[in-house]
This record gives structure tokens, sequence and C-alpha cells, in this order.
């Protein structure tokens, strides 16, 4: 879900600029022009969310930092509300594809997959005080808009059971005695506190802190597992 100042898989906007005279690049297409000015419009919509939040966006503002007409702006979404929803729907499988990619990346193991699973939602690109603000945004809006929360709650159910399933493995390797269902929703609700302070304390949040007091708690939840890793952690800070 989640965190900082990194924002490179946000969409990007396209160059005005015209190509240098020894380009040999095609010229794009006009479908692949009409998807970079969405993406252009997309990304603009994320900066406005997250400089201003959701009450005071006006088409106005977004316009003027996408640097397209309303016109435009009208012809690839119907409305605003379609334009906010689009954004929404871009951030969850944006996050989606970060943490299956961090999954991919771990291996077999239930451990590492966890420990993968909680540096992805720390890293730059991830937490980080634009996305987090938008995220934010849209989560406090979504009690009052069904959209919001169908496209909330069908990014977190995947998520949630993605981690009580490895939590569940990991009870069962250990014997350990908690209820996984519980110690996911513990393990939610701490990292999204954790991305609160990068919002609020942008100076003094600290990616690695962030991680370690997660760790912290998963080791005295689980320590047969993670047991090496504060052993690391340890010898880490006496050396720094």
């Amino acid at each position: 879900m989640a965190f900082g100042g990194g924002t490179s898989h946000l969409p990007q906007r396209t160059s005005r600029a015209g190509s240098s005279p020894g380009s040999q690049a095609k010229a794009p297409t006009r479908v692949a022009r009409k998807e970079a000015t969405r993406q252009q419009i997309l990304a603009a919509t994320i900066e406005a969310i997250a400089d201003g939040g959701l009450a005071d966006l006006t088409l106005t503002k977004i316009t003027d930092r996408a640097e397209v007409s309303r016109g435009l702006v009208n012809f690839h979404f119907d409305s605003k509300e379609q334009l906010l929803v689009e954004t929404l729907e871009f951030l969850t499988l944006e996050y989606l594809a970060s943490w299956k990619r961090a999954l991919e990346r771990a291996g077999a193991d239930a451990g590492d997959r966890l420990l993968a699973l909680v540096q992805n939602d720390f890293h730059p690109s991830i937490c980080n005080r634009k996305k987090v603000a938008v995220w934010f945004a849209f989560r406090g809006e979504s009690k009052s808009r069904p959209t919001y929360l169908e496209v909330c709650n069908r990014a977190d159910g995947e998520f949630t059971t993605t981690i009580v399933g490895l939590l569940e493995t990991l009870k069962s390797e250990g014997g350990y005695r908690f209820d996984a269902i519980r110690a996911a929703h513990g393990l939610g609700a701490l990292i999204e506190g954790l991305w609160l302070d990068c919002l609020m304390y942008p100076q003094a949040f600290r990616r690695n802190e962030a991680i370690a007091t997660t760790m912290e708690v998963l080791t005295a939840l689980m320590p047969k597992h993670f047991k090496d890793w504060r052993e690391t952690d340890e010898r880490e800070a006496a050396s720094a």
C-alpha cells in the first residue's frame, strides 16, 4: 500500500520539445500519443491531490499542471469523477505490480517473502510523501464515495490474503501461537501508521528505521524466523 520523495513510478509527463536533428526515433503513433496524454493528465492529478487534497481539487488545477486544455481532459475522461477513479485505480495497480515483483524476487521461503513485502512498502517509489498524501486523501473520502471504497477494498483484499497466507505458513513452521488474520491486520495498521509519519514528519522520517520498527514487531512474534535479521540490525547499529 504504501512510501521519501521518489516518484519514479508516477506516470510521466511528455516533453513538448522536438527531437534532435540526428534522432533516429520514429514519431509516436496516434495511439501512443493518446496514451501519453492520459498518463500526463493522471500524473498532474496525483500532484494536484498531493498538494491540495480532494476537497479543493478543480479541473483547472489539473489542466494547469498537465499543460493541456480542459477539452483534452474531457476527451480522455467523461467526468472529473471518472478521472479521480482512474487515478486511484492507477495507484492500486502500480502498488499491486510492485509487491508482486517483490515476491517474485524473494523466492519461495515464506520469511524472505514477508520481509520483501515489508521492504517494498517502504521503498521510495511507494513510500514517498506525494503518494502517501494521495492514498490518505482517497481513503478519507472512501466512506462517502462507494466507488473509492470498492477500489481500495479490492486492492487491500489481495494483499491481506497474501500476508495472511505467509503468516499461516510461518506459524506452522515455527509452532507459534497467534491468530494470522489478527496479526495481518496489526501489521497493516503498523505500516500505515509509519506511512503517516512519512506524510506528517518528512524531515524526521527514516526509511530504514521504519523497516526496523516493523521487523522488530515481526521478530517478537516469530523469533525463530527473524532472529538473524535482529542480530544483523544490532551489528549494523553498533558499527554506525
